[in-house]
C-alpha cells in the first residue's frame, strides 16, 4: 500500500508541476479525469460474485507548440472482479495474472511531434485499427484486459503499451497523383506486453479453462502392462509464465497504408507480433503418493498448471468504409498465418489417456505439457451497415472466422459466424438520455447475448447508467461458456 500511495503522490505532484511550471508562451496543460463507481447484481447466485468497483482515471495533456504535444494518464482501481488480492500495488508489463487490489496502472503516456508531412509519437500508446463496431480483425496492437469482457467499454479493455509510431503523408508535389489523405503508418512495440486475465475464483474466469471433474479410467495398458482401473483427481493451479524475451528483435511491428478514393476510406495493413488474446499451456505431473488408497484401483492426483502461452503470428488485412444514400457501410478482412485458437482445457485429458508414451512419462514422474490451443491458418472478415432514421440508429454486422485444415475441436467452429444487431437512440430535448440495445448470435457455436443499457446525463459532468446483460448457449463456446453470468449492472461517473 505504501508503494501505491507513493506512486499516486508522484503522479499528482507531476501533474501539478506540469501545470504551474510551464513556459509562459505555451498553453496551460489540460488536466482532467473521471471518477466512477460500478456494480452488478447476479441473476444466478451460483455464479461467482463481483464486488463494487471504484475507478479513477487521471490525465494531463498539453500542446507545447504548434508541432509538439504530450499526454500523461493513469488509472486506479479498487474492488470489482479481483478476489483474494495479494496486496496493493502497480500493474506491471510482465505478468498476465496480477490479483492486485487496489491497483494503479500507467495508461497513455507519450510525446508527439506533428509536422506537415509526418508525425511521430513515442511512449505508452493505445491504437484502434479497423472499421467494424464489433470484433476488428486488424486491431491487434494492444493486448486485452479480461476483467469484465462483455460489459467493459472497448477502450477500457485495451492495455496501453510502449511503442514508437509514425505516419508519413508524402510531399505535396505527389499528392495530386495519390489518393486523398494518403499516408503510411509504421508502429514498433519494442517489448511484448502480456494480456491481463482473471484468476480461477473470479467471475470472468472462463469455465473452458477449468480442468473438469475427476477421471474414472477403466482398463488401460501401457507397455504391455495393465495399470488401470484408475481414479485420478485433478488439482489445478494458476501460474504465470515468463513474459516474451525483452529483445529489440522480439517485439511487435505493424505497417498500414491508408487513403481515400471515390468517397471510400480504405487501408491495408501487415502485423507481425504476439497474439493480443489469451492462450494457455497446461503442464501435468502425476502424484502417486496415495496409489494404494483404494484396493484394486490405482489412485492418483494429476497436478496441473494453467500457464499463459505467448505466441506470435502474422496477419495481412484491409478495411474500407463509405457513406451513401443515408447508409454508412464498413468492411474488414484479414488473413492469419498460424494464429493460435483456444480449446477446452478439459479436452486435453483424452490426449494423455490415449497416448501410451505420455502415460508412461507421467508414471515415471515426468511432466507432460500440452497446449490448450491450436495454431491454424484462418480468414476473418466482417461487413456492416447503419442507417439513421428519425433519431434511431440501427446497425447490423456479420462477422465470420474460417479455419483451414482443422481437425481439432476448438472453442470456435471451423466456420464460425456471428451476427450483431444494435439499436441506439437519444431522448429528451437536450438529448441527455441515451438508450442502446445490442444482440449477438453465434450461429454455428450456438450462443446468444443481449445487452441493454440506458445512460442519463444528470449534469454535464455527472452521468448514470443502468443495464442488463443476458448470456445463453453452448458452454463449449467463447461466449456461451459465460451462460451463468447474466446480470444487472450500473455505473455512476463524474468527469472533470
Amino acid at each position: 500500500m505504501e508503494r501505491l500511495l507513493r506512486w499516486i503522490a508522484t503522479v499528482v505532484s507531476l501533474l501539478v508541476a506540469l501545470q504551474t511550471g510551464v513556459r509562459a508562451h505555451a498553453a496551460l496543460p489540460t488536466i482532467g479525469g473521471r471518477i466512477e463507481g460500478s456494480g452488478i447484481v447476479r441473476f444466478d447466485q451460483s455464479s461467482p460474485r463481483q464486488r463494487p468497483l471504484a475507478r479513477i482515471d487521471l490525465f494531463a495533456e498539453q500542446k507545447v507548440t504548434s508541432e509538439l504535444r504530450w499526454k500523461l494518464a493513469t488509472t486506479g482501481r479498487w474492488g470489482g472482479t479481483i478476489e483474494n488480492a495479494s496486496g496493493a500495488g502497480l500493474i506491471d508489463f510482465g505478468h498476465s495474472f496480477q490479483n492486485i487490489d487496489p491497483s494503479l496502472q500507467l495508461d497513455e503516456a507519450w510525446l508527439e511531434w506533428v509536422d506537415d508531412d509526418f508525425d511521430v509519437r513515442a511512449g505508452n500508446q493505445r491504437f484502434t485499427w479497423g472499421k467494424l463496431d464489433g470484433p476488428k480483425p486488424n486491431d491487434l496492437l494492444n493486448p486485452l484486459r479480461y476483467y469484465d469482457p462483455l460489459v467493459d467499454r472497448e477502450k477500457d479493455q485495451k492495455i496501453a503499451v510502449p511503442a514508437l509510431s509514425g505516419s508519413y503523408y508524402f510531399p505535396s508535389s505527389w499528392r495530386d497523383r495519390l489518393p486523398d489523405d494518403a499516408r503510411v503508418t509504421l508502429v514498433w512495440e519494442p517489448i511484448a506486453v502480456p494480456w491481463l486475465f482473471p484468476e480461477a475464483d473470479e467471475r470472468w474466469f472462463p469455465p473452458a479453462a477449468e480442468t473438469g471433474p475427476p477421471l474414472q479410467i477403466g482398463s488401460l495398458t501401457v507397455n504391455d502392462r495393465e495399470i488401470c482401473p484408475c481414479v485420478v483427481d485433478i488439482d489445478q493451479e494458476i501460474r504465470n509464465s515468463s513474459a516474451p524475451a525483452r529483445r529489440f528483435d522480439n517485439g511487435n511491428v505493424a505497417l498500414r497504408v491508408a487513403g481515400r478514393s471515390g468517397g471510400v476510406d480504405w487501408s491495408a495493413m501487415f502485423f507481425d507480433g504476439y497474439d493480443p488474446a489469451a492462450n494457455f499451456s497446461v503442464p501435468v505431473r502425476l502424484d502417486l503418493s496415495n496409489a494404494g488408497a483404494i484396493p484394486g484401483v490405482l489412485s492418483a492426483t494429476a497436478l496441473t498448471q494453467l500457464r499463459p502461452a505467448y505466441r506470435r503470428f502474422q496477419s495481412i488485412g484491409a478495411d474500407a468504409s463509405s457513406a451513401f444514400g443515408g447508409f454508412t457501410t464498413r468492411f474488414e478482412a484479414a488473413w492469419r498465418f498460424r494464429r493460435p485458437y483456444p480449446r477446452e482445457v478439459s479436452s486435453l485429458t483424452g490426449e494423455i489417456v490415449g497416448d501410451e508414451q505420455r502415460v508412461a512419462a507421467l508414471l515415471d514422474g515426468k511432466t507432460v505439457t500440452l497446449n490448450a490451443f491450436e495454431p491454424r491458418d484462418a480468414a476473418e472478415w466482417g461487413i456492416g451497415a447503419d442507417y439513421l432514421i428519425d433519431g434511431w440508429l440501427p446497425l447490423l454486422e456479420l462477422y465470420q472466422i474460417i479455419l483451414l485444415h482443422n481437425d481439432t475441436p476448438l472453442l470456435i467452429r471451423n466456420v464460425d459466424t456471428r451476427i450483431t444487431a444494435s439499436l441506439r437512440k437519444t431522448w429528451l430535448e437536450a438529448e441527455s438520455l441515451e438508450t442502446k440495445i445490442v444482440g449477438l448470435w453465434g450461429i454455428e457455436s450456438g450462443y446468444e447475448m443481449v445487452r441493454a443499457e440506458a445512460t442519463y446525463a444528470i449534469t454535464d459532468a455527472i452521468a448514470a447508467q443502468l443495464g442488463v446483460l443476458g448470456v445463453w448457449g453452448d458452454a463449449r463456446s467463447l461466449i456461451g461458456e459465460f451462460n451463468r453470468n447474466s446480470e444487472l449492472f450500473g455505473r455512476l461517473s463524474y468527469s472533470f
